[in-house]
């Protein structure tokens, strides 16, 4: 593979994922990479689970907090750690199966080509399996309202599976962002955009999660239309994103 294996890191956030993290775990590990899972105090022992394959395993690393605190807080902290330890570009990724690993190698690839590569379900080969209808109209809309409200090229504000340059988070200043679920998503996007970054979208099929429950909740979409109210207005009227 054509990218740098001590640099770099894949962020996963888990809560309750009990049924996926040990399989997970297993096939991550098969790539060149460095792991770190946010665990938020999983109730059904996720991080207990973690921190024994830490013990055997020196690829995985355990950030462990003391209650759930939210997708947008698990990858500021998450992100934090990696600058700190020095790597170079910063992953999002769901361990839930939904991200295949085919297209992590899309993603750790096309890495040191821009500053911001987003795993796209909306571009030529992208798409989505298991889904019923509604769920595909929801998402389909809300990227493409995101797309026209932040005055954006960018076809997949939501999508969790991107890849940061260091360099990127800090000119983004993503420590000061103050989103959760689809809405950090889209935020970090939005940055990214303003700041003129250079964005490049791959491809990627969608699966949904094999087990456990969806993290999807009725809050989670609202905050991003609310977020996407607020700050379009702002590009609309060309008031500087704050």
């Amino acid at each position: 593979m054509s990218y740098a294996s001590d640099s770099h890191l894949v962020v996963i956030p888990t809560y309750n994922e009990i049924d996926n993290i040990e399989e997970f775990i297993i096939q991550i590990s098969n790539f060149d990479v460095s792991v770190l899972i946010v665990d938020d105090n999983s109730p059904d022992g996720t991080g207990k689970v973690v921190e024994d394959i830490t013990k055997i395993n020196k690829k995985i690393n355990l950030m462990k907090r003391n209650e759930k605190l939210g997708l947008g807080s698990a990858y500021r902290d998450g992100f934090k750690w990696g600058l700190d330890k020095g790597y170079s570009y910063l992953l999002e990724m769901d361990a839930d199966f939904s991200h295949r690993f085919e297209d992590l190698v899309k993603i750790l690839e096309a890495s040191s080509s821009a500053d911001m590569i987003i795993g796209s379900r909306y571009i030529e080969e992208g798409g989505s399996i298991g889904w019923d209808t509604r769920r595909k109209m929801l998402s389909s809309f809300a990227n493409k309202l995101s797309k026209f409200l932040l005055k954006t090229k960018i076809n997949d504000m939501t999508s969790g599976f991107r890849c940061y340059s260091n360099k990127a988070l800090l000119e983004i200043s993503y420590a000061t962002t103050k989103s959760d679920g689809y809405a950090f998503q889209v935020e970090m996007s939005a940055r990214a955009v303003q700041k003129q970054l250079s964005i490049k979208e791959v491809p990627i099929i969608f699966n949904e999660r094999r087990l456990g429950n969806s993290k999807m909740s009725k809050k989670i979409v609202y905050e991003a239309f609310l977020y996407l109210v607020k700050n379009g207005m702002k590009r609309w009227l060309k008031i500087k994103i704050v």
